[in-house]
């Protein structure tokens, strides 16, 4: 199976090649606010240094959300205008999974969060066991005080730009998010996930308006 991978759910901005089971290539960078500008170019970028044909590919993949509402929009957009011109399906990957790929944690149930805006998370539980991945309830966006109020004492914390506040739960890893997570991700949930056509995927934002008083 041959995949294209895009990542811009956060500040970085990746985009992967990755062909049965192993990474060919890989471009990212941490590039605020500049994701419609520099993803082009790390698409040309990624086919000059391996040469493909999106004709080769068996679909693409994007790390669907939640995340940044413009990159978001960017990696979907993106991904929709290659899908639609050479007649591929799209994998939507979500982002909170990646995080818990990319820790390498093991038969453990672990919570992943992700900074949303101001002192609001978004947050997911999942259990690893045997290299499966599960979500163990739905994703939340929630104020780190009401998320800290329920938060077990013996669960594993995986984070991406949530430092300040997991800092007084003691030791959390941070997990830079990857196009390889997608990309791992999106093979190994390939049936399961697919979207063909891909017209009426739209990103899982996680509405953070109408939250902050939910329990």
């Amino acid at each position: 199976m041959r995949l294209l991978a895009l990542e811009t759910a956060t500040d970085v901005c990746g985009i992967g090649l990755f062909e049965d089971g192993n990474l060919q290539a890989i471009i990212e960078d941490s590039i605020p606010r500049r994701h419609a500008e520099q993803l082009p170019l790390f698409f040309e970028q990624l086919k000059t240094a391996h040469p493909f044909s999106l004709n080769s590919l068996d679909g693409i993949a994007v790390s669907i959300g939640p995340g940044s509402f413009t990159g978001l929009r960017i990696g979907l957009s993106f991904a929709k205008g290659l899908a639609f011109t050479h007649n591929l399906p799209i994998v939507p990957v979500p982002t909170l999974m990646t995080l818990a790929l990319g820790s390498n944690l093991e038969k453990t149930s672990l919570r992943t969060f992700l900074f949303s805006h101001g002192d609001i998370l978004f947050h997911q539980q999942f259990r690893v066991s045997n290299g499966e991945i599960q979500a163990q309830c739905e994703v939340k966006a929630q104020i780190w005080e009401k998320i800290l109020q329920k938060l077990p004492s013996d669960i594993r914390l995986v984070h991406y730009g949530c430092g300040r506040f997991l800092r007084e739960k003691g030791i959390a890893k941070e997990v830079t998010p990857s196009a390889k997570w997608v990309a791992i991700l999106a093979q190994r949930y390939f049936d399961e996930w697919v979207v063909n056509p891909p017209d009426r995927l739209t990103p899982h934002y996680v509405s953070t308006f109408q939250v902050k008083g939910s329990s």
